[in-house]
């Protein structure tokens, strides 16, 4: 009597489960393919062999939905368990776990004032199925959680000198030059453009605290130019950098990717900088695992809205 049910028992696998967990959390066959990615038919018939695997039934199926039995109630939670310790291996191991329509992404703050959006309002027009989990910080979080298995893909920016992370890929993806945010008006005149790092010297300088990779492209700038960095207001995001600049308290060293929209430049000017050389944009994925679709689009999204 044992052997036949260690035979059926090995028919329970990882996707019935997962159709027996979603179809509990939602209530629905239908719901439960929409969750899952799959067709309302697969997941009736996952669940069926399940309900055959183990020989008992599942759910009650009623005129709103599907409601647990005892005996689902009572196997639910291993099963959760089951495929939580499943998706940990798959993290351990490297693999993504997140779902084809999942896009699990990290991204600082330059990228996502304007090109992040704009790329990602061209995907979703197209893959209106995808959902966004965006995760902000400096490059050193977003590697962190990219080698974490806690996001798919992470664009970043490395300064010159900054150690490469290993088990990490990277790949040129855009190239943004330094501009100067100086206040509009009277305020913010410093001479022709472009404006050297010399006559910054004596400027009030804003900029980003420091830990962020724009944060050390800035200091070895001004270090190779033979320009002393004196910061007098430094701060937590770009948003703030541009306040603080309209109001009148300085000028700042930014990437012109997350300022070149005429609302991201109310109160300032944007003037050609010279003496830094232009950051490059990377993505950065976990070497040897493949990227998700989801992924694969927004980056061609990414390029695509970085040239129009």
């Amino acid at each position: 009597m044992s052997t036949p049910a260690l035979r059926a028992s090995s028919e329970a696998g990882v996707e019935e489960l997962r159709a027996f967990v979603a179809v509990a959390r939602t209530g629905s066959t239908s719901r439960a393919a929409e969750l899952l990615g799959r067709t309302q038919p697969a997941i009736s018939a996952r669940l069926a062999a399940l309900e055959r695997a183990w020989g008992t039934r599942l759910f009650s199926r009623q005129s709103r939905g599907m409601r647990l039995t005892p005996e689902g109630a009572r196997l639910l939670p291993s099963a959760e368990q089951v495929l939580r310790g499943l998706d940990e291996l798959d993290r351990l191991a490297g693999l993504p776990v997140a779902r084809p329509t999942d896009l699990r992404l990290g991204a600082g703050d330059a990228l996502g004032r304007e090109l992040l959006p704009k790329a990602l309002a061209r995907l979703l027009r197209c893959e209106r199925d995808i959902e966004v989990h965006l995760r902000e910080g400096p490059t050193p979080l977003l590697l962190d959680s990219l080698a974490r298995g806690e996001i798919d893909l992470a664009l970043v920016v490395l300064a010159v000198g900054d150690v490469r992370p290993t088990g990490i890929e990277l790949e040129p993806l855009i190239e943004s030059p330094v501009v100067l945010l100086a206040p509009a008006g009277k305020r913010g005149k410093i001479g022709r453009e472009p404006v050297s790092l010399s006559s910054l010297a004596e400027r009030r300088l804003v900029t980003l605290q420091p830990g962020s990779s724009f944060r050390r492209h800035l200091e070895r700038a001004f270090e190779a130019g033979g320009v002393p960095f004196k910061p007098a207001v430094e701060l937590g995001n770009l948003s703030l950098v541009q306040r603080f600049v309209a109001a009148g308290l300085g000028f700042a060293p930014v990437p012109r990717v997350a300022f070149t929209e005429r609302a991201s430049l109310r109160g300032v000017r944007s003037l050609d900088l010279g003496g830094v050389g232009p950051l490059s944009y990377q993505r950065a994925i976990r070497e040897g695992v493949p990227l998700p679709a989801a992924a694969e689009k927004l980056l061609a999204a990414l390029r695509g809205a970085a040239t129009a």
